[in-house]
C-alpha cells in the first residue's frame, strides 16, 4: 500500500447499518487506515480476513513468537479499529496457521474474532447478527492440527498439507435463524455459490484483490479484473456490489511484485 491512502468507496445498501469493510490488509502500514476509519467514525468495523501475511513465525531470534506478535502492523490495526468502534473479524486463507493465543491476543484488543460463529449487538433500534465465515484453508487445517497433536504451536511446511474443499456451512442455518439483519463476514467471494440462497442480507467479501490489473470492457461497459485466486482469469467476483448484498473490496495492501494497475486500494464505507 505504501504511503498512498485508501480509496474511499461508499455504497449505500437499504437497511445495513453504517459500517466500514476492511480486508486484506495484509500487515500494511496501518496509519492510513485509521486515519480515514477516525474522520468517518462508522458505526461498525468489520475486517473479513486477510489481515496478516505469509506463513508461520519466522523470527528465529526470538523462540515462541507468536504470529500476531510478528505482525505488529495487523495487530496495531485492529487495536486501532477496536478503540474507534466495535470491531469483528473473520478469518481469511492467509490466517490458516493461527494459533488459540494468537486468537487470544486479538481478542484482547476488544476486537471479537468470528471463527465459524457469530454473535449478536444492537445498533440504533436494529438488532444485528455478525456472522464470520472462516476460509476453508483455516478450517482444513484445523482439522489436520487436530489429526496430528502436537504441543508446537505451529507446524512449519504444512502450508500445502491440505487442499481447500469448501467451507463449513452447517452453522449458518442456526446463524439465519436468529431474528435480525444479518451480516455475514466471508473472505472469499467465490463461495456466495454457497451462500446466495441462505437470506443474508448483507455479505462481505475481499480476497480477489479487484483482479489486479483492471481494464474497461466496452462491451459489458464496466470495470473487470484479469485474475483473481479461487476465480482464475476474467473473474467474475473482484470489486463493488453484487445482488445489492454481497459487497466485495478490493483490499488494502499489494502483496505480489506484480503491480496494481486502475486499481487502487480501497477501504468501503456503507452508509
Amino acid at each position: 500500500m505504501g504511503r498512498k491512502p485508501p480509496v474511499e468507496t461508499n455504497y449505500h445498501i437499504p437497511g445495513a447499518p453504517s459500517l466500514a469493510l476492511l480486508t486484506d490488509s495484509h500487515n500494511c502500514n496501518p496509519a492510513p487506515i485509521l486515519e480515514s476509519l477516525a474522520l468517518h467514525h462508522p458505526a461498525l468495523i468489520c475486517i473479513a480476513g486477510d489481515f496478516t501475511y505469509g506463513s508461520v513465525p519466522v523470527a528465529p531470534s526470538t523462540p515462541g513468537i507468536l504470529k500476531m506478535q510478528e505482525s505488529k502492523n495487523a495487530l496495531d490495526l485492529i487495536t486501532g479499529c477496536a478503540a474507534i468502534a466495535p470491531t469483528y473479524i473473520s478469518l481469511g486463507n492467509h490466517e490458516w496457521m493461527l494459533s488459540e493465543p494468537d486468537l487470544q491476543l486479538i481478542s484482547s484488543t476488544g476486537a471479537v474474532v468470528l471463527d465459524n460463529t457469530f454473535t449478536t449487538t444492537t445498533v440504533g433500534n436494529e438488532k444485528l447478527v455478525i456472522g464470520g465465515l472462516s476460509s476453508a484453508r483455516v478450517t482444513d487445517y484445523q482439522k489436520w492440527r487436530a489429526d496430528h497433536p502436537s504441543s508446537e504451536l505451529y507446524h512449519r511446511e504444512t502450508y500445502h498439507v491440505t487442499t481447500p474443499t469448501q467451507p463449513e456451512l452447517d452453522w449458518l442455518s442456526e446463524f439465519t435463524a436468529v431474528p435480525g439483519f444479518h451480516i455475514l463476514l466471508c473472505h472469499h467471494p467465490e463461495y456466495y455459490t454457497f451462500l446466495r440462497d441462505r437470506g443474508i442480507d448483507l455479505i462481505l467479501s475481499g480476497h480477489a484483490h479487484g483482479g489486479q490489473w483492471r481494464f474497461y470492457n466496452p462491451i459489458k461497459r464496466e470495470w473487470v479484473g484479469v485474475f483473481a485466486p479461487g476465480q482464475g482469469f476474467l473473474p467474475r467476483l473482484t470489486s463493488g456490489v453484487v445482488d445489492n448484498h454481497l459487497v466485495i473490496s478490493r483490499g488494502l495492501s499489494n502483496t505480489t511484485v506484480i503491480p496494481r494497475i486502475n486499481n487502487p486500494t480501497e477501504l468501503i464505507y456503507i452508509n
